[in-house]
């Protein structure tokens, strides 16, 4: 991969200022993305250097994810790298335009799932674990339909590097960071992670239902919520689609990935979507019902 110093680039405009990086456009179309200095010490920290994670090029193996072009070095420090510059709608904001309709929908999510999932897949395949998933802006919808995966420094590369990004959809950390299911070595995660993000992930998008509840106290009735409450209130009667949510939710089973179920659902089931009265305009509850 090309090296480059920091000083040798032109940035024309800030995209994102935030607390871990900022993102700047360069004079040749690409981008900068420069990381802070808490990053590059929470690397230490973890047993790794950022310069590592940047120098990896597994991601190349999966086109969708947006890896670096080149590495950027302030002095001798690695401290970001350049990359394509990717032009389209971030999840959140393509969710918030999908109309009652495409709401209710069940083969419009199954399209949409099947394309997060099959990335995932590759990623695993290729040594590549995503413990921000279930953060969806970092999930890009372009134009023509495909998706790209950004904030690649938030991956883990190989059985050698560190995560230094989680999703905070995921609910408590620490459930996956001291479980032998999900995490081998403190920083080091597990595919099984990508599994769960899965789950979460699809039931947020397609059903909007938070699947971290399972396990807490219903304020309704006090009782604790399962997966089983949650596809009663669905309306979805399918021991097999339940179980493997399930283990995919259990912090000792073996989880796995779930298109093939969400398309058996969607051949099975009408799902309609009702707005939540005096609430958000992005509130909704939906029903399945037999076709």
């Amino acid at each position: 991969m090309k090296k480059i110093m920091l000083e040798s680039l032109k940035p024309t405009g800030l995209i994102h200022g935030g607390d871990t990086s900022k993102i700047y456009t360069l004079t040749d179309g690409t981008v900068l993305k420069i990381a802070s200095p808490i990053v590059l010490q929470i690397c230490l920290m973890a047993g790794t250097t950022y310069e590592r994670k940047i120098l990896d090029t597994r991601a190349k193996k999966v086109s969708e994810i947006v890896s670096p072009i080149s590495a950027v070095y302030a002095k001798r420090s690695c401290i970001g790298y350049t990359m394509e510059k990717i032009t389209g709608c971030d999840l959140n904001s393509y969710d918030k335009s999908f109309t009652l309709r495409q709401r209710s929908d069940l083969n419009h999510y199954f399209d949409l799932y099947k394309k997060i999932e099959d990335i995932v897949i590759k990623a695993n395949r290729a040594g590549i674990v995503i413990p921000d998933l279930c953060t969806c802006d970092n999930i890009i919808m372009l134009p023509d339909g495909t998706l790209k995966f950004i904030d690649y420094d938030g991956m883990q590369l190989g059985n050698n590097d560190k995560s230094i990004a989680i999703s905070t959809s995921l609910g408590n950390e620490g459930r996956y960071v001291n479980n032998p299911k999900y995490s081998r070595q403190l920083g080091h995660f597990t595919s099984e992670l990508d599994k769960t993000s899965l789950a979460i992930l699809m039931f947020l998008i397609v059903f909007n239902v938070d699947l971290t509840k399972v396990g807490s106290i219903s304020p309704i009735d006090g009782n604790v919520i399962t997966v089983k409450d949650i596809f009663q209130m669905l309306g979805i009667d399918d021991p097999v689609f339940m179980k493997k949510i399930e283990a995919n939710m259990s912090d000792t089973q073996k989880g796995v990935y779930l298109q093939d179920e969400l398309y058996r659902i969607s051949q099975k089931y009408d799902m309609q979507t009702f707005r939540v009265p005096f609430a958000p305009k992005d509130a909704f509850i939906k029903k399945l019902s037999r076709k």
